[in-house]
């Protein structure tokens, strides 16, 4: 079992897959994903298109791998938060760090693309581990665990599935009014009202204590992490050297 202190192993990739990776977000985030070319992005690194194309066969996988790469990072700075303080394990506080972490713009922008949307059709597996490993889905594997450890509530009125299912409706219509912009967003504090309303449906009457929290920490990282290592390996599957793909059209 990974030390909950320890971010998952680095995959090893040379320095160059992070340098593209690197200049892909910057130029994706300017462009968009259906503008930018791997010409520019490579002419960004400091590299030759063909260099790319060595790493990432298409620009479709380039853009699935920066994607990936993207969520990793996200779902890395949720995990740095809840290492830094165990307690953000409680439900309601889980809920605000996941509503607060939701606006990562590129991530956003990259999954909201109608070009990716087709690259993400066509490339069915891809979507599916994508689409397995966001904070959201991460949470609701989670949920079980928060549960059996007492930090939701136990009973007959609302058994695990329908907990999950309240818990990501919720959190669904917070995440909605807040990428809106929602103008009540202004005269309301969201976290505030979120975390109350979390409290209320799923948590259970006495606070969970800090020293459960810290006693489950290690089993919500595992979970955690593998979804990491599967994005990383999205990432770098192909980032090897002896991989020779050259330029399409």
């Amino acid at each position: 079992m990974r030390k909950p202190g320890h971010a998952p192993r680095a995959v090893a990739a040379s320095a160059l897959p992070e340098r593209i990776l690197t200049a892909a977000a910057e130029l994706v985030a300017i462009h968009g994903p259906q503008k930018t070319t791997v010409a520019e992005i490579a002419r960004a690194a400091g590299v030759g298109k063909g260099t790319a194309y060595l790493y990432w066969p298409s620009k479709e996988e380039l853009l699935l791998a920066l994607l990936a790469h993207e969520t990793a990072a996200w779902i890395g700075s949720v995990r740095a938060e809840v290492v830094r303080d165990p307690e953000r394990l409680r439900l309601s506080r889980l809920a605000v760090l996941l509503l607060d972490s939701w606006r990562h713009e590129l991530v956003e922008l990259i999954a909201s693309d109608v070009f990716m949307r087709r690259v993400l059709a066509a490339h069915r597996d891809s979507r599916e581990l994508l689409e397995r490993s966001m904070p959201m889905e991460l949470c609701l594997r989670v949920l079980p665990l928060l549960r059996r450890e007492g930090l939701m509530r136990d009973d007959a009125e609302m058994d695990a599935h329908e907990q999950a299912y309240v818990f990501n409706a919720v959190m669904t219509g917070f995440v909605v009014g807040k990428v809106t912009e929602r103008a009540d967003a202004t005269v309301i504090d969201p976290d505030a009202a979120l975390a109350r309303t979390i409290r209320q449906l799923l948590e259970p009457d006495t606070a969970p204590t800090k020293s459960q929290c810290e006693r489950l920490l290690p089993e919500v990282l595992e979970v955690v992490d593998r979804a990491v290592a599967t994005l990383e390996g999205m990432t770098y599957g192909a980032a090897a050297p002896e991989r020779t793909g050259r330029a399409r059209g």
